[in-house]
């Protein structure tokens, strides 16, 4: 009887947390990263997106959240469109040409001046035929625009 009320317990919690990494990260409009809020896929595309992935860390410094989706049918159009929110409702630059055509895009980075003075927030597009991933980093450091 105790074994099976812990098995119970061990099951509730597991739920819980995996509820709290994954769905949690999934249902909020804007992910939090260090001081700063950089706007969910959920927010900017109007919808929910399957997450098959939460990670985040802390290496030098630098803060990063990673989240990975699963393969959409117009991934491509839909990570310009969150690209080009970045770039026009959120006070992002682009620190790349940003190709969206085809079904392949890697290392498409938009970055802006932290709320905190002197840092910054990246958020690094990526995407394949497998789905599409959002990294978002934030560390010490000051955006120099040229012209």
């Amino acid at each position: 009887m105790i074994i099976l009320l812990a098995l119970v317990v061990v099951i509730v919690v597991s739920i819980i947390v995996a509820f709290l990494v994954t769905g949690n990260t999934a249902k909020q409009d804007y992910i939090k990263i260090g001081k700063d809020e950089v706007p969910s896929v959920k927010l900017i595309l109007g919808e929910e997106r399957n997450i098959t992935g939460v990670s985040s860390s802390v290496t030098n410094g630098v803060r990063t959240k990673e989240i990975k989706y699963s393969v959409t049918e117009h991934q491509s159009e839909e990570m310009f469109r969150y690209a080009q929110a970045l770039v026009d409702n959120y006070g992002f630059y682009s620190l790349n040409d940003s190709d969206f055509t085809g079904d392949r895009g890697y290392g498409f980075e938009f970055a802006k001046e932290s709320s905190e003075d002197g840092y910054i927030v990246i958020v690094r597009i990526d995407y394949d035929r497998s789905g599409y991933t959002i990294t978002l980093s934030r560390g010490v450091g000051t955006l120099t625009l040229i012209y």
